[in-house]
């Protein structure tokens, strides 16, 4: 009888794997809005180092379709200003970071249009800033980031 269960199991085990689906980008992207807790809304925090007094690219946001046509203009809005600094947004056209995974990883070898997000602290300032950015998607999707700036 332990044997026959046993084999059960196993058999069970074996058959689960075998209906397991491969998930989508966008099924990923909708499981990771739950685990914020807010449909559509990823809230995330970077560290980042910078130079006093220098300008450094903080971001580059592209909403593109897989073929890297533009899905509609991204609205990025600095929600917190830093104490020690300026943040700026531009629109312009860069180059994406996509992993090779991901289906608009071919975007990654010509520009795209897009919102430049650049700090730059004041000028001999030395010691921890911080900033906030909310940046909204056309598809309905939005990302909340806090920067923690250590500036040197």
């Amino acid at each position: 009888m332990s044997k026959f269960l046993l084999t059960v199991c196993a058999f069970g085990l074996l058959l689960s794997s075998a209906f397991a689906q491969e998930k989508s980008p966008e099924q990923y992207r909708e499981e990771r809005s739950h685990i914020f807790g807010i449909e559509g809304l990823e809230s995330q925090t970077y560290t980042r180092v910078v130079a006093s007094g220098a300008k450094q690219r903080m971001g580059f946001y592209a909403p593109i379709n897989p073929d890297c046509s533009a899905t509609g203009d991204v609205n990025v809005r600095v929600t917190k200003q830093p104490e020690h600094g300026t943040v700026e947004t531009v629109t312009t056209t860069g180059y994406v970071h996509f992993p090779k995974e991901n289906i608009r990883s071919k975007c990654n070898q010509h520009k795209v249009k897009g919102t430049l997000v650049n700090y730059k602290s004041a000028e001999k300032y030395t010691g921890n800033d911080e900033f906030d950015l909310l940046i909204l998607f056309p598809a309905g999707y939005a990302w909340e980031h806090h920067f923690d700036m250590s500036v040197r």
